[in-house]
Order: C-alpha cells, then sequence, then structure tokens
C-alpha cells in the first residue's frame, strides 16, 4: 500500500459510500459568488463542477516531465479574461508537479519566458515547470 508518510497510521482509501457524503457535504457546505452577481449562492449540481478528469497518459507525461516525485492540487475558477476556456466561471483544479528538497515538497513552478498561447486540445500539454490545467470539468463534459 503506498501512503503518504504524514498519513502513516490513517487509511488511505475512501469507499463508494464515503466519496458520496464528501461530495454531498461540499456541495452543502460551498458556497459561491457567480459571475455577474453579488449574491452567495448555494452549489448547483447542474452547473457547478463536480468532477474533473485528467486521463493517466497526461499525469504520467506530467510527472516524468518534472522530474517529480509528488504532486500539489490547487483548486481555482476558471475565468476567459485570465486563460481562454471553455469552462468560464466553473471550479477546477491545476496540478503542480513537487520535489522534495531537504524535507520540503517544493512546487516546481515558474513563469516561461513569453510565448505564444497554445490553443485548447482534447490532451493537455506538459512543460516543465509548468501547472497541468484544463481538466475535462463535469458538468457538462464526462460526467459519471
Amino acid at each position: 500500500m503506498i501512503m503518504n508518510p504524514e498519513q502513516e497510521n490513517k487509511d488511505p482509501y475512501v469507499s463508494k459510500a464515503q466519496l458520496d457524503k464528501l461530495i454531498a457535504n461540499y456541495q452543502q457546505k460551498v458556497k459561491r459568488v457567480r459571475k455577474g452577481s453579488n449574491t452567495v449562492q448555494d452549489h448547483d449540481p447542474k452547473i457547478d463542477s463536480k468532477s474533473l478528469w485528467f486521463s493517466r497518459k497526461a499525469i504520467e507525461e506530467f510527472l516524468d516531465l518534472n522530474d517529480a516525485d509528488g504532486l500539489r492540487i490547487y483548486l481555482g475558477v476558471h475565468d476567459t479574461a485570465i486563460m481562454p476556456t471553455e469552462y468560464d466561471d466553473k471550479l477546477t483544479v491545476v496540478l503542480v508537479a513537487t520535489k522534495n528538497v531537504r524535507g520540503v515538497n517544493q512546487d516546481q513552478l515558474f513563469d516561461p519566458p513569453a510565448q505564444k498561447t497554445m490553443a485548447l486540445t482534447s490532451e493537455p500539454v506538459s512543460r516543465p515547470g509548468g501547472g497541468l490545467n484544463h481538466a475535462i470539468i463535469c458538468p457538462p463534459n464526462n460526467c459519471p
């Protein structure tokens, strides 16, 4: 069994029933302000992000490209003013490769030299020092 060192005495696995309860807890407790509104609203499972999906190939290539020994997951909200996406105003995650340096898991993330904006593709494009973004978001796509 692969364990995080910080979680040695805890079972890292989650059952389907536990996941369903964690998701329901998130949807009940997390509130948001939608773009163009100032009103705090409840999570709406018909339009708000439920899950995000990356292919195994994209994750493995990303980790290999960055010579990573770990992965940090940042939460964010897409905004077309920051970067073009079809998922404007939806919750997302950005995967950032980490490397343990003297006992500290350091992000391997930096700003590349100025370059042309890359078009969105169905398969994420990895490059050293960049985070992995543009997961397939449910809803609207690929919902279990």
